[in-house]
């Protein structure tokens, strides 16, 4: 009798590690989507500053600070994506993981783009700074067209 309780304690603190493992690990892969919603929101707010110097609302003193910190945020998206992180809430679809070369290439003209619009920000010249930032914006619909589910 006393075998059977021991058996049965050993199988619960078993079963209890395994189960506390796996929530252990899930939730560092949800705070993973955390991140990478985190960082697209970074984009995106990036963005909108850039947009504002092109509407002529802000002065284009701080293109250069705005356009380094998108070149330096595109170039995290390529390690946002990895295999494994296709579950949970978010609107990233599953062509990203099932098409990695479409989207591999997507990301690659993005942090293209990027680098551009940072390389003309510095020349200080508003029209190639309007032109080089919506360029950065059809490549970020190159991502977000087929590979991001539309809001609900």
């Amino acid at each position: 009798m006393t075998r059977k309780w021991t058996n049965l304690a050993l199988s619960l603190i078993a079963v209890t590690f395994i189960s506390t493992a796996s929530l252990s690990a899930y939730a560092d892969e949800v705070e993973d989507i955390k991140y990478r919603q985190t960082i697209m929101k970074a984009i995106g707010g990036t963005m909108g500053g850039m947009a504002s110097i092109v509407k002529g609302k802000v002065s284009q003193k701080h293109g250069v600070q705005l356009s380094n910190a998108m070149l330096n945020l595109s170039m995290t998206v390529k390690e946002l994506f990895p295999d494994g992180s296709d579950f949970g809430v978010t609107r990233a679809k599953l062509d990203i993981w099932e098409k990695p070369k479409e989207f591999k290439a997507a990301v690659a003209a993005f942090e293209k783009a990027a680098l551009n619009l940072s390389e003309v920000a510095k020349s200080g010249d508003s029209k190639a700074f309007a032109d080089a930032f919506g360029a950065l914006g059809k490549s970020c619909g190159g991502c977000h067209k087929p590979f991001r589910a539309p809001k609900e």
